[in-house]
């Protein structure tokens, strides 16, 4: 169920699970020309709040039953700015697929940026920004976002 999007772009190459909830104000964004596979795809039973915006020029997986707070932002790619001859609007992209493992807990506001890979049950801090891989079963936190400690289970 998808409560009042802003924006959902390139709707062919967005697959949505069973059992999602995204709310109000989210933005799903598949940029460039058509593929033989979704460039967002966002698994069952996964929830997501107010605000969310996601960017895939490439791909960006979420996996099953993953809790995503508002305001959070996954990303594949970054405009190139380094190339003096063109403007950053005309300078293109860098991409590197991103993965949300199933059972991650994101926290409000968090950033995720290309070419991440987050393990499962990881958990994402308020407003961490996400710029390397996060171990399965880690606590991250911070910018850039770092381990803080790992979930012990058999507690």
């Amino acid at each position: 169920m998808i409560t009042q999007p802003d924006s959902l772009y390139n709707t062919s190459q967005i697959s949505i699970g069973r059992r999602v909830e995204i709310r109000k104000g989210a933005r799903l964004e598949a940029q460039g020309t058509r593929t033989n596979r979704p460039k967002i795809v966002i698994g069952d039973g996964t929830s997501i709040h107010n605000y969310f915006h996601c960017g895939a020029a490439e791909s960006v997986i979420i996996g099953k039953n993953v809790l995503i707070a508002g305001r959070v932002y996954i990303t594949d790619h970054d405009h190139t700015f380094d190339k003096k001859d063109l403007l950053p609007i005309n300078a293109g992209l860098t991409v590197s697929p991103v993965v949300i493992d199933d059972e991650v807990w994101i926290g409000e506001g968090a950033v995720i940026l290309k070419g991440v890979t987050v393990g499962k049950r990881a958990v994402i801090g308020a407003n961490a920004v996400v710029t390397k891989n996060v171990p399965p079963n880690a606590i991250v936190g911070g910018v850039p976002a770092k381990v803080i400690r790992f979930i012990d289970f058999n507690d």
